[in-house]
């Protein structure tokens, strides 16, 4: 039988940040002997991160995608953080959660 566990409640009053699905461009290396004519074809990796956008100082983009509570109501800690350099971000789009 599973037990009831009480869900918290996630409110922009409880966490007053957006939601968004970031596309970035990251940098593409290799430790390994290659031909010249292979590496001229390298080009930066495209990524997709989503997260909570909780901040845009330091010329930065910082998500988190994961919160925990410590009770019904209040935030505790964030996990899964990602900082993007703001010249890497191509696309940012807001999911509406609320």
């Amino acid at each position: 039988m599973k037990s009831k566990i009480k869900l918290p409640k996630l409110t922009k009053k409880t966490f007053p940040y957006d939601f968004y699905v970031a596309h970035w461009i990251d940098i593409n290396s290799n430790c390994t002997w290659e031909n010249i004519n292979t590496i001229k074809q390298y080009l930066p990796t495209i990524c997709i991160s989503v997260g909570w956008l909780v901040s845009t100082d330091n010329n930065c983009y910082k998500f988190v995608s994961d919160i925990n509570f410590d009770d019904e109501t209040t935030i505790g800690d964030c996990g899964n953080t990602t900082t993007i350099p703001s010249q890497n971000i191509i696309k940012l789009k807001k999911i509406k959660l609320w």
